[in-house]
């Protein structure tokens, strides 16, 4: 831990932690159901705390991208943690302290990234499999089992592989120039809108791609784009929540199609209460402005990246609204 971390609370520690393995193991665990057991039940108020640090809202934040249940563990029965804790060096009377080993040897994923010169693709023992029952030679019983559990979720169509993902979508396997030609038109495209790394991966699944290294390849595609350093890329806060929101108190503006008898008699029945904004002050509507300044950010950011002139700015608007 850094100097700040350490002097964080008890509770922050645990939650750091979890946080720290949900970022290390990312691409092992996105759209998979996880379940994260502890012996420190105050982790399962910290979601649902209402002042939270900002730091707390980042980490929140980040767990949203998975479907994760946090389930509380006496630690009587946590015997894996509670060995841990104990592990001491016999012939220190300290702790012996070293740095986390970031390498992973293990880490398949990686090893079959597209990146560099290797043309091999990430998925061919899977491909070999499926088509032609081949299974590679010299895997331990421990790669044997881990393979045979993966392969089930993959199957042929001549000539593509597909995957069957854990929200039980089908999804083409790609690797190489192709996978980023997919990253780079889902983000600086004609209907790209340079978004996020996030949303920018999410869109590639939402057009049937997979490839086990999309979030950490959309993360340097971001970091890389020239439009984006300049102009600042789209971030979660500049988007509109994607799920319902239960509306108990309405907030609008003084227009006729908020304030008129059919719409007075519906608040009535429904039970809703109103609140208008003052006359003339119409950035007063957050919603409104923040969906109009994401409009405005992602035109401007399409006319900058294909250098044409404001002339195109109605175009522009309307594609943002698509994108």
């Amino acid at each position: 831990m850094t100097d700040a971390q350490a002097h964080y609370t008890t509770t922050e520690k645990e939650l750091l932690a979890v946080v720290y393995a949900f970022e290390k193991f990312r691409s092992y665990l996105v759209l998979s159901k996880i379940i994260v057991y502890t012996d420190h039940s105050a982790l399962i108020y910290l979601f649902a705390k209402q002042d939270a640090k900002p730091r707390l809202l980042r980490w929140v934040l980040l767990f949203q991208e998975f479907e994760i249940i946090i389930r509380d563990k006496k630690g009587a029965e946590n015997l894996a943690a509670d060995h841990l804790s104990r592990l001491e060096n016999p012939h220190q009377s300290v702790l012996d302290k070293k740095e986390i080993n970031e390498t992973f040897p293990l880490e398949t994923l990686s090893m079959v990234s597209f990146r560099g010169d290797s043309s091999t693709p990430w998925f061919a023992d899977f491909a070999n499999y499926h088509a032609g029952n081949f299974v590679v030679k010299g895997m331990s019983s421990q790669q044997k089992n881990k393979f045979f559990k993966d392969v089930k979720h993959y199957f042929w169509d001549d000539p593509f592989l597909f995957k069957i993902c854990a929200d039980q979508v089908i999804r083409r396997c790609v690797h190489g120039q192709e996978a980023i030609d997919i990253l780079k038109a889902c983000h600086n495209g004609p209907t790209g809108g340079h978004h996020g790394p996030n949303y920018t991966a999410k869109k590639v699944f939402d057009s049937g791609f997979y490839w086990p290294t999309i979030y950490r390849d959309a993360h340097d595609l971001v970091k890389s784009c020239d439009s984006c350093q300049r102009h600042g890329k789209i971030s979660q806060k500049d988007e509109m929540p994607q799920n319902a929101i239960q509306v108990c108190e309405i907030f609008s503006d003084n227009g006729t199609e908020f304030k008129n008898r059919i719409m007075n008699e519906f608040y009535e029945m429904k039970g809703i209460r109103r609140e208008f904004s003052v006359v003339r002050t119409p950035h007063q509507n957050g919603v409104a402005e923040r969906k109009n300044r994401t409009l405005i950010k992602a035109a401007r950011t399409m006319l900058a990246d294909s250098k044409l002139p404001t002339t195109f700015w109605a175009e522009a608007v309307n594609t943002a609204c698509y994108v």
